[in-house]
Order: structure tokens, then sequence, then C-alpha cells
């Protein structure tokens, strides 16, 4: 399955929380399930820092109320 630029960088930054946490990170892919990755509402709030950081964009400062079930669904924010 071929990732957007954005859904590269999201799994690049969950592998980091994994690596951070010494867990081994599941196979991931732009259909990948986030809550079932078993990481904790603060390994989420790390990502999209580290997102903001890399893209420069906060999706969420405006406050709209946004349906992120699968990892695209997150990197979508980011395009």
């Amino acid at each position: 399955m071929t990732c957007t630029e954005n859904e590269g960088r999201i799994i690049e930054v969950l592998l980091e929380v994994f690596k951070n946490k010494n867990l081994v990170a599941p196979p991931l892919a732009p259909d990948t399930v986030l809550e079932r990755l078993g990481l904790e509402s603060l390994d989420f709030a790390q990502a999209v820092i580290r997102m903001e950081e890399i893209t420069g964009k906060d999706p969420f400062a405006t406050g709209a109320d946004f349906q992120i079930r699968v990892l695209a669904d997150l990197a979508s924010l980011y395009d």
C-alpha cells in the first residue's frame, strides 16, 4: 500500500513513540486503527506535537471536532 507524505510522517512519528516507550511497534499502514495500537492519549499528544513541529500546522487549534479512526484520518489533518 502506498502512503502519502503525511501518512509516512505519521508512521515515522508513531514508530518514535513506540521506540521511546521501549515497545515493539506493530505494522503501521494508512488503514491502521489507532485505538488498537495500545498507546495512551499522552502518546498521541506527543505525536501531534511532533507533527506540528514537522509540518508547521496545528489542525487542532481551531477547536473543530474531528473523526479520527485510522492513521490516514490523522494524516489528512496535516494536508
